[in-house]
């Protein structure tokens, strides 16, 4: 039986359906961070959490809608930064190491990465991480405007995006040390050096 059973007292199924659907946006976060869009399957994600496949069509719609509620649900690369170069470093550092997201068994990010074949998914993967981008620009003070969203600080902005994506990958998915055991604190030199050579 179902969390959602009907024969429960209706505050009860209230407070059932929240927590199936947390539990079920938690597991598709899983799915897609480790095998990525294509190969997560609703039966699956449904398996995972011990309940009847109807339930993440009546709660999400189909696939894709999984995938964007997983994904607004998941932290944001580069979300509420500080102004500033020595801020922006230290956010970076303190997102990228190993125990930021102690809730995911692997770093949120991923999600993004796996192509998935679905141009409307594509889409959304694209669009979180230009947002990344555009809040490192923000953070930087060069993003209030389009005069002042350049080619040139926009390319640098995503070279950043694509440190964190790349740390991302390296300490999640492959494990290479020293990167995949390393501290916010020992990331924040090196990212401090990296943002002072790219942003100034």
């Amino acid at each position: 039986m179902s969390s959602d059973s009907t024969s429960a007292p209706a505050g009860r199924r209230r407070r059932d359906a929240g927590a199936t659907k947390q539990a079920l946006l938690e597991a598709a976060q899983a799915r897609f961070a480790q095998v990525g869009y294509e190969s997560t399957t609703l039966r699956d994600v449904a398996a995972d959490v011990g309940v009847n496949l109807a339930l993440i069509k009546r709660y999400f719609g189909s696939k894709e809608g999984l995938f964007k509620a997983a994904l607004a649900a998941s932290p944001r690369l580069m979300n509420d930064v500080p102004a500033g170069r020595a801020s922006l470093a230290e956010a970076l550092s303190r997102q990228l190491a190993t125990d930021s997201w102690p809730e995911f068994d692997k770093h949120p990010v991923l999600m993004l990465l796996r192509a998935s074949g679905d141009e409307q998914v594509t889409a959304l993967r694209r669009e979180a991480l230009e947002g990344a981008a555009q809040r490192i620009l923000d953070a930087l003070g060069t993003g209030s405007s389009p005069a002042d969203r350049s080619a040139d600080g926009l390319l640098r902005a995503e070279l950043l995006v694509a440190l964190g994506v790349g740390v991302a990958v390296l300490r999640s998915a492959v494990g290479l040390e020293p990167l995949a055991s390393v501290s916010a604190e020992e990331l924040a030199g090196p990212i401090q050096g990296i943002v002072d050579g790219l942003m100034a």
